[in-house]
């Protein structure tokens, strides 16, 4: 009989983002995000004109949350600090008031048994510093160092789990270069300079981090795509690697040996935008990390085009494809992190993100909670993860995204990833069939 348990070290969790669901936008002396000016000032982007202000409400009802997750049996949870319920100006005088939430927040988890994974930034950049160029102005650099250290000095005695931040790839690319998310601009140069302001962000938290000596673990959550090739042909392989490196290696490679992938450094869509001597600043500053962590959703599949940005293009791929759009490829999960192992020496890894969304519209309350197709996702993910392990693969954890359902970015709260429902109307919970099958899955250390 094949028997599909874990590792004894292996850690389960779920995870999700501070502004997806804490709410509370303007208590406790709170400064805005780009996410709460952009949902109220651009209302026509945001699915029925959702706004993050109320979300899940984590706010006021974490320690009920918190509950409820220690009867899961959660070992870990995944969470981000909101920059500005810390520093509403994003620099100056740090906010007593948001510090505290933050304090009695870590302390329940600690309290419940649940260990946090702290990311430091997850998207919700405060207003105040989006108005000074945002991550395109180098004085972002200094502003997330001190920010950081102020995080690492008031909470480090307890976290011993840090990531810097959550994909770069998406705050970069998708709100610098597509103009999908805030700012909403569509420039390559741009997008260049505010993803190497990232990336020497990130040097700089991990620099501090160690400097103080805390005695836990840093590193940053990468959005992971793996790219396969439409055909066998040579054409069709470099494609898909020049599309992986620019969705994946940009980041992996800087954040894991502090170089930049040289196949797109040479292309003429990269090389000639890239930041004066950013090169040279990558491998003066490189700080090596402890662990990474990485979010699995879905792949993707290229072939050869020519006069096309990298000559690469996407082509259908033939899987199940959810609600939100994500394609279903358990496998892939296995390819990334033997891709891991293989090309980056085997790091430390933790499956940070990994989940399924319903349509709240075309799904009713009932089909939502009777969720047998998030079940399937999740065990044929865990089988995959199990197999990776198996081989090697140097993975020690897992994190569901998301606990509870949350604010999807433009997409509002139409999608619903939670294994908790949540009715926005009443706040109340209720738990969907998925989260008694994770139970069940934590209770055995092993997936059916």
């Amino acid at each position: 009989m094949i028997h599909f348990s874990f590792p004894s070290r292996f850690m389960w969790g779920a995870a999700a983002s501070s502004f997806q669901i804490e709410g509370g936008a303007a208590e406790g002396g709170r400064g805005p995000s780009i996410w709460d000016i952009a949902a109220r000032a651009d209302a026509e982007r945001f699915w029925n004109g959702d706004t993050p202000e109320t979300a899940a409400d984590f706010y006021h009802r974490y320690p009920e949350d918190i509950a409820s997750m220690r009867e899961l049996g959660l070992q870990s949870f995944r969470l981000s600090l909101s920059w500005s319920r810390i520093l509403p100006e994003g620099t100056g005088v740090a906010s007593e008031a948001g510090l505290d939430y933050y304090n009695k927040v870590i302390d329940c988890f600690l309290q419940n048994g649940i260990e946090p994974l702290v990311d430091l930034y997850h998207w919700d950049l405060p207003q105040a510093l989006a108005e000074q160029g945002g991550f395109k102005n180098p004085d972002i650099v200094e502003a997330f160092r001190r920010y950081a250290e102020i995080c690492f000095n008031r909470y480090g005695d307890r976290v011993k789990l840090w990531s810097t931040m959550n994909e770069p790839s998406v705050m970069a690319f998708t709100s610098y270069l597509n103009g999908v998310y805030p700012p909403y601009e569509e420039d390559m140069k741009g997008a260049l300079l505010a993803g190497h302001h990232m990336l020497l962000m990130h040097y700089e938290a991990v620099k501090l981090y160690r400097s103080l000596r805390l005695g836990g673990e840093i590193g940053a959550v990468v959005a992971f795509v793996p790219v396969y090739p439409d055909t066998l042909s040579a054409a069709d392989r470099d494609a898909a690697n020049r599309q992986f490196d620019f969705v994946c290696g940009w980041w992996l490679q800087p954040l894991l040996e502090g170089a930049y992938p040289e196949s797109l450094l040479q292309a003429a869509e990269i090389g000639p935008h890239m930041p004066d001597g950013s090169v040279e600043q990558l491998r003066e500053r490189f700080e090596p990390m402890d662990m990474i962590g990485l979010n699995y959703y879905t792949p993707a599949r290229c072939r050869y085009e020519a006069d096309v940005f990298l000559s690469s293009t996407s082509v259908r791929n033939f899987y199940a494809q959810s609600d939100y759009g994500f394609q279903i490829y358990p496998q892939g999960l296995f390819d990334s992190l033997r891709y891991m192992k293989e090309r980056y020496g085997n790091p430390k890894m933790y499956l940070t993100e990994n989940g399924i969304a319903h349509d709240s519209v075309n799904k009713p309350l009932e089909a939502q909670l009777d969720d047998d197709d998030r079940i399937a996702y999740m065990r044929e993910h865990l089988r995959e993860l199990h197999r990776a392990i198996g081989s090697g693969c140097n993975v020690h954890g897992y994190y569901y995204w998301s606990y509870t359902d949350t604010y999807e970015a433009t997409s509002g709260y139409r999608y619903r990833f939670g294994l908790v429902q949540i009715d926005y109307g009443t706040q109340q919970r209720t738990r969907k069939k998925s989260w008694h099958y994770y139970r069940d899955v934590i209770a055995g250390h092993a997936v059916d």
